[in-house]
């Protein structure tokens, strides 16, 4: 039995300035809001309310360092 997967690499395997200070909070948020959607303890579109949130809590941040890191 063949399976074809479609490999992700990361571009960045370090950390930016951000994320030493901030991922443990972010990861935090992601991984309780994830479970509660999954459990059924929160509708789907707590989703949205959480990519607001980790927006806010450094994620563009976040997002931005990396870009700059692989140009």
């Amino acid at each position: 039995m063949q399976q074809d997967y479609n490999k992700v690499y990361s571009l960045l395997y370090s950390q930016t300035r951000t994320m030493e200070s901030r991922w443990s909070n972010l990861k935090k948020l992601e991984d309780e809001t994830f479970l509660k959607i999954i459990m059924g303890a929160a509708p789907l579109d707590t989703f949205d309310t959480f990519v607001s949130d980790w927006k806010k809590q450094g994620g563009d941040k976040i997002t931005e360092e990396v870009k700059e890191y692989v140009k």
